[in-house]
């Protein structure tokens, strides 16, 4: 009986630390949900957390972590579906669309990843992965390991001085990012369909596509759009460039 016991025990603590995540609560069950990428905080569990306008220039050491299928299709942090084969993560501070390269520093491989989640909330994990990313990264085992995270691209990440927000030139605004080319086409066949002139990017370093809104020829008038397309689409920002 004393056996049985025992290994009952063991059983329900291997439960508990499985995808090494120990099964945290996804913050919109606690009412934090937040659909902007504007500056501001959240609370969990009494404990605030700051949101940062720009992921220009972030770079932070910590542990990663990674979850799975208890929360395949539930609702992320800024509305989408989670999909624990796709290359998205979960920041506590950074901006949702942030693109961030996680680096193991125990075996130097790399992914590139897309904020669309808050968390991980417990301490010493600094991002937490898709089942996929962490794969990728040879963390599944372990459940953790220790990375570089390092935004380079997204939201604000080449922010506009507020002297120049009048200035001419071709600004976009980023309404959606996608692994699979197929989703990022049915989104833009929408948006035309909606009268909006709208394009694909493809991202080279991490063959994400990218659906663009636009052109339009000063900031001022991207930000016009970038305002109004902000509720339909949480987390669109402007991009300069051609």
């Amino acid at each position: 009986m004393r056996i049985l016991i025992f290994s009952l025990c063991i059983a329900f603590v291997f439960s508990l630390v499985g995808c090494g995540k120990a099964h945290i609560p996804s913050p919109q069950k606690f009412s934090t949900r937040s659909n902007s990428n504007t500056a501001g905080s959240y609370t969990v569990w009494g404990k605030r957390y700051k949101k940062l306008a720009s992921s220009a220039g972030f770079v932070q050491h910590g542990k990663a972590s990674w979850y799975g299928k208890k929360f395949h299709g539930k609702k992320t942090a800024n509305g989408e579906r989670y999909n624990m084969y796709a290359m998205t993560a979960a920041h506590k501070n950074l901006p949702f669309g942030t693109l961030v390269r996680v680096t193991n520093k125990t075996n130097r491989r790399s992914v590139v990843v897309r904020v669309n989640d808050r968390g991980p909330f417990v301490k010493g994990r600094v991002i937490d992965l898709t089942y996929t990313a962490a794969k990728k990264l040879g963390m599944l085992g372990p459940g953790t390991a220790p990375v570089k995270v390092e935004a380079i691209g997204g939201p604000n990440h080449h922010a506009v001085a507020s002297g120049k927000k009048n200035r001419n030139g071709t600004f976009y605004v980023q309404v959606g990012s996608f692994d699979d080319k197929f989703n990022a086409q049915t989104l833009r066949k929408r948006l035309i369909r909606q009268g909006r002139s709208c394009r694909l990017r493809r991202d080279p370093s991490s063959n994400i596509w990218r659906v663009h809104v636009g052109p339009y020829f000063t900031y001022t008038a991207a930000e016009r759009a970038r305002d109004v397309l902000d509720n339909k689409f949480s987390g669109a920002f402007i991009y300069a460039g051609k």
